[in-house]
């Protein structure tokens, strides 16, 4: 690769010269020698082959070419300085990208009111958002991928960091002509011979695990179908009569607009009252991105300052 025909010094010479409109001026608002200045430009000018100032001992004018030159070295060192403040800001995690991981259980827009401030005092940092399910962003976060995963707190890394965000409600959705439709709360052992319908973005594995525990100790074994697609199809698998479906309760609204007086929403309780899926943002505290480290510290700040968030009928408190 050829040497550039110039290096920033130059151009700052050059610059300082056109402003101070002498040799001397210049060496002296940079601070340095005459005689350094004085090299510079004629260095610059012998590598340039072109005269970029006129000298005399009323000082420097710049000829006709030396005026475009020093609009383009105006320009290049403008652009340095950009160049340096964004990497300086880049570095403070002030500017950048985050890339986010969210459980496609979680409604949409749910998450937004846990980063506003960030948002507002770190505007331009820009979040990527992707779905999927827990054991995929897990996965994916485990391998640098993203990160920070927006997840239910089960099975977690002792390796990786977690802030607590939300707890959601487990609500039973059945058939409008289901037995148990008309009771606003039913018990573990009232679904014990139920079907229960597992799809992949409801939190499947959680709600699998919850079924096992409530009845497989009870010896019920417990009836578990498992589809490969989302809560909205599961729900017109319930209006079939094909079995129930577990739902967080945040999902209830888009339930009702979807389906109307189709469905029967009851509360599912025991001796240690309802169940809940508890969610939080998971993080890998050796994530180099500084935008990341920026977002994991405000979370952590959240934690200590026990700040109260209420969104919708919950009440999530750190």
């Amino acid at each position: 690769m050829r040497r550039p025909p110039f290096d920033l010094w130059q151009l700052l010479c050059v610059r300082a010269i056109a402003e101070r409109g002498s040799i001397h001026g210049a060496a002296r608002f940079l601070n340095t020698r005459q005689s350094a200045v004085s090299r510079s430009l004629h260095n610059l000018e012998e590598r340039l082959d072109v005269r970029l100032f006129n000298r005399s001992p009323a000082g420097a004018a710049p000829t006709a070419f030396g005026r475009e030159f020093i609009r383009w070295t105006q320009t290049i060192l403008d652009n340095v300085a950009g160049m340096n403040a964004r990497a300086r800001r880049t570095g403070k995690g002030e500017n950048g990208q985050i890339a986010i991981g969210i459980q496609t259980c979680v409604l949409p827009g749910r998450f937004s009111a846990f980063t506003a401030e960030f948002r507002t005092t770190h505007p331009d940092v820009i979040f990527r958002y992707s779905e999927g399910t827990g054991k995929r962003l897990l996965r994916r976060l485990q391998r640098g991928q993203i990160d920070f995963a927006v997840v239910t707190r089960r099975n977690l890394a002792p390796a990786l960091r977690v802030a607590p965000l939300w707890s959601d409600r487990i609500v039973a959705a059945l058939s409008a002509d289901h037995l148990l439709a008309t009771q606003p709360e039913v018990s573990w052992a009232d679904l014990r011979h139920e079907t229960f319908l597992i799809g992949r973005d409801n939190a499947g594995q959680d709600f699998e695990e919850l079924v096992r525990r409530k009845l497989g100790e009870s010896d019920m074994h417990p009836k578990i179908r498992r589809h490969d697609i989302g809560s909205n199809r599961i729900i017109a698998l319930v209006r079939n009569n094909e079995g129930v479906a577990l739902l967080p309760a945040s999902w209830l609204p888009l339930v009702h607009d979807q389906h109307g007086h189709d469905i029967a929403i009851t509360d599912i309780r025991d001796a240690n009252g309802s169940s809940h899926l508890e969610f939080g943002i998971v993080w890998r505290p050796d994530n180099e991105n500084p935008c990341a480290q920026s977002f994991a510290r405000y979370f952590a700040k959240l934690c200590n300052s026990g700040i109260q968030f209420f969104i919708g009928n919950s009440d999530i408190s750190f």
